[in-house]
């Protein structure tokens, strides 16, 4: 993947694997906000936070994926195969301010539930304060990222079109959309 496709993809999935140089482990969501900055949160209890203080950490990210059979394929020989597309990024991490938290938590919530912004019943403020001394804010300043787009990109028009109806047919259309809308925006060379 190019730079530009690991950025739009980064924008599209907000849930990654956060692992740290001691190899502790957190899923986490989190805001890419497109300018080499990651930022997130943990419950404050969370045995990692140690390991994350101005130190070297990866975030991986998994976007829809499927199990490609040999059936699927119009030419043959062919092998069983997974597609998938992921994106992994290499930073180093600090604790957020309070105040940077606060605005990162406002990032999240316009980017995943907006209406709770200003939802003040369903989210007065001194509940959300409640919440927030419970979290860490994080943010990951990214030094390296990588992306691995396997869709099949090399295999003929024709045996992508047969994946995607087979695929459809086997109810995977989260990743039949993903496929066509990506190689659309990126690769419209492949679909013809």
């Amino acid at each position: 993947m190019s730079p530009e496709e690991c950025r739009f993809f980064l924008s599209q999935y907000s849930f990654g694997s956060l692992i740290s140089h001691d190899l502790q482990l957190s899923h986490i969501p989190f805001i890419f906000s497109g300018d080499n900055l990651i930022q997130t949160h943990l419950a404050s209890g969370n045995p990692q936070l140690k390991s994350l203080d101005e130190q070297t950490c990866l975030l991986t990210v998994l976007g829809p994926h499927a199990f490609i059979s040999t059936e699927y394929y119009q030419a043959s020989p062919a092998v069983p195969t997974w597609n998938y597309a992921s994106v992994s990024i290499r930073g180093k991490s600090r604790y957020l301010t309070t105040g940077e938290l606060e605005l990162s938590l406002d990032r999240m919530l316009a980017h995943f539930q907006p209406e709770l912004l200003h939802n003040k019943q369903s989210l007065p403020d001194d509940f959300r304060q409640k919440l927030i001394s419970g979290i860490t804010g994080i943010g990951i300043e990214i030094t390296e990222i990588k992306g691995k787009l396997k869709l099949g990109q090399h295999r003929s028009q024709a045996d992508q079109l047969s994946v995607f109806r087979k695929l459809e047919q086997n109810d995977q259309p989260v990743y039949v959309h993903f496929a066509q809308e990506w190689l659309s925006r990126f690769r419209p060379s492949i679909l013809g």
